[in-house]
């Protein structure tokens, strides 16, 4: 019912019923200007597109599947966005992402991440179980002394080393994810 709520509001027919006032507050339509309300259409999210599975996936079984590290991988898609998953050991690659932010999650290990911020360079220290967000725009720079498993959650299509970055180096993979080898399910 939203949906009707949504035409109702806007005064427009062309809106689906897809609770688009649950995604988009009107505030946003209204910032983003009297063509947003008519012309918004509800992109195909990746993961119909691609054949992921609708299965459980163990992190455990998917980790163990592949050995690359600063390679992510990509284990299922919510709406536009990746949950990813690496393995990392070493230093990555100064970087920033322009368009988006980029959500840490710590499985295994420790992680330090170095930020390049306004008012100077600060690190946070990630231990098993932590989670951090690098806001959008922010140079930095992962690192693990002795290895860390991540989970990863950005939008599709993402760049592992952003659109501003160093020089990459050999051990960094500069990808927007690869499929897991199989699936895993719990149990199986």
């Amino acid at each position: 019912m939203a949906g009707l709520a949504t035409q109702r509001a806007f005064g427009d027919p062309a809106v689906s019923d897809i609770g688009a006032t649950a995604l988009f507050p009107a505030a946003l339509f209204a910032a983003a200007g009297p063509h947003a309300r008519s012309t918004w259409r509800r992109p195909p999210t990746r993961g119909h597109d691609r054949d992921m599975s609708h299965e459980p996936t163990n992190l455990t079984d998917a980790l163990a599947s592949f050995d690359q590290l600063w390679s992510p991988r990509i284990v299922t898609t919510v709406n536009d966005y990746d949950v990813r998953i690496a393995k990392v050991a070493g230093e990555h690659v100064w970087h920033a992402h322009d368009d988006t932010d980029e959500f840490f999650l710590v499985l295994d290990g420790d992680l330090r991440i170095a930020l390049r911020e306004p008012d100077g360079e600060r690190t946070v220290t990630l231990s098993r179980g932590s989670v951090f967000v690098v806001p959008r725009g922010v140079e930095h720079k992962p690192s693990s002394e002795h290895g860390a498993s991540l989970l990863l959650f950005e939008p599709t299509g993402t760049s592992s080393v952003g659109n501003r970055h160093d020089g990459i180096p050999g051990h960094v993979d500069a990808t927007t994810g690869h499929e897991l080898p199989e699936r895993s399910a719990p149990g199986a």
